[in-house]
């Protein structure tokens, strides 16, 4: 996973490791290829890896609690963008069946 500690704030740095925390919590490879950052337009601090369909990020003003951790999936067909809070959460598998369910919705 790639990351630039030097380009990040001392705040950005806390949240990233939550989110490294966190997605080992969940049961991810966090040796895949991938990103650890924060998004330039946004300022969110997200964890981004190849090997899943979803990434985790924090918003810019939060505490260091799961309820703070949103997952964000991308329609790799349609391009639309679905959040939800992790607190919904509890594994990859919940968060791979709540995608599923979002891509049938979205093509009824």
């Amino acid at each position: 996973m790639h990351t630039n500690f030097e380009t990040m704030t001392s705040w950005e740095i806390e949240k990233a490791a939550y989110l490294v925390l966190t997605a080992k919590e969940l049961g991810m490879n966090l040796n895949s290829y991938g990103e650890l950052s924060v998004n330039p337009n946004s300022g969110y601090t997200y964890i981004w890896l190849e090997d899943y369909n979803f990434s985790l990020y924090m918003p810019i003003n939060c505490d260091l609690k799961r309820e703070d951790v949103y997952v964000l999936h991308n329609d790799s067909e349609t391009g639309d963008e679905t959040e939800e809070s992790l607190i919904h959460f509890q594994s990859i598998e919940d968060i791979e069946e709540w995608i599923k369910f979002d891509n049938l919705s979205n093509n009824i």
